[in-house]
């Protein structure tokens, strides 16, 4: 068991300086948990917020961590000091997600428990896979996570999939292929864990894609396999097709 009382664990957080929060990618979002690998340094805490890729980082002072030995901390809700556990009413936070000590040796058995079960894999792609990859991206030495930036992640690197797999269906002439991942990739604007953490637009923006792609708009798949990172991506930049898509679906916003 982790040796850090919960009272310990408060009195480190409450002493802690949260850091500004920030909207990155979730690419970004994946390289910020790597970058928490420090060593021999106090562990930090990643949060995800009401934004699909907001991240709070709060580094929690040296000697006043868990030990790492299991990845389920038993600690609910949101880092921020002040908050008290037992009684969590943060309208950012969910008070039910646990955080993960993202250094455990048993974090792959968390990552495994935590698989959707609902979600397609696409073509080529396993259970086994796909879990590998995951814990792989959340692995960080000193790093602390909520239990959704892990199940976020699984949609994520599964709606890459489905986008690497409608790019190799579209190359090839696959139309039943092309039908099949462009399904999954309209379906995936409403996957539970990328609308709960959506602080407005990342999903709406997602269905801009999906509906482009739909109608056989290779361009746009490519769009948007650049801008997450996706397989099949042909390394030609396409920032202008994606500064024209967020101004047709978000240029009126405040």
């Amino acid at each position: 068991m982790n040796t850090m009382t919960d009272a310990d664990l408060v009195a480190a957080l409450r002493a802690a300086d949260p850091a500004p929060s920030m909207t990155v990618s979730a690419a970004e979002a994946a390289r910020a948990v790597r970058r928490a690998r420090m060593d021999k340094k106090p562990r930090r805490w990643l949060l995800v917020s009401t934004g699909i890729a907001a991240l709070l980082v709060v580094g929690v002072p040296a000697g006043a961590y868990a030990s790492g030995v299991l990845a389920r901390t038993g600690w609910f809700g949101s880092p921020n000091p002040g908050d008290d556990r037992a009684s969590c009413v943060s309208t950012e936070h969910d008070c039910n997600d646990e955080w993960i000590d993202l250094g455990a040796p048993d974090l792959d058995t968390v990552v495994a428990s935590v698989y959707p079960e609902w979600m397609p894999l696409a073509p080529g792609v396993t259970r086994q896979d796909l879990t590998a990859r995951v814990v792989a991206i959340m692995t960080g030495d000193n790093a602390f996570a909520p239990e959704r930036l892990i199940r976020r992640t699984f949609e994520s690197e599964s709606y890459k999939d489905w986008l690497g797999a409608w790019i190799a269906a579209h190359e090839s002439g696959d139309v039943v292929g092309q039908d099949a991942a462009s399904r999954v990739i309209t379906e995936a604007s409403s996957w539970p864990t990328l609308v709960a953490t959506d602080g407005g637009g990342v999903t709406d923006m997602m269905r801009a894609y999906a509906t482009r792609i739909a109608a056989g708009d290779s361009e746009a798949a490519q769009g948007m396999a650049q801008f997450e990172g996706a397989p099949g991506w042909d390394g030609i930049d396409r920032s202008t097709l994606s500064a024209e898509i967020y101004d047709e679906v978000l240029g009126d916003r405040p």
